[in-house]
């Protein structure tokens, strides 16, 4: 009995936790301004998140290569 409450608890967990990230939206874009802890983004597509929406921001530099 305890075994298939476990089971049970552990399955809604992971859908739960699934279901967050699909909600999540992807969008690409270039930051144009920072100023003084505002940024501007030019985004390239359409994106659904609306002015006041809490977004976070992973930085993707560009890879530098040296040579001879």
């Amino acid at each position: 009995m305890r075994k298939k409450i476990t089971s049970l608890v552990l399955a809604l967990f992971f859908t739960v936790g699934l279901s967050g990230v699909s909600l999540a939206a992807k969008c690409k874009g270039e930051v144009v301004k920072n100023e003084g802890g505002e940024l501007v983004i030019k985004l390239k597509d359409e994106c659904k998140a609306k002015a006041g929406d809490s977004v976070k921001i992973k930085v993707k530099s560009a890879a530098k290569v040296e040579g001879c």
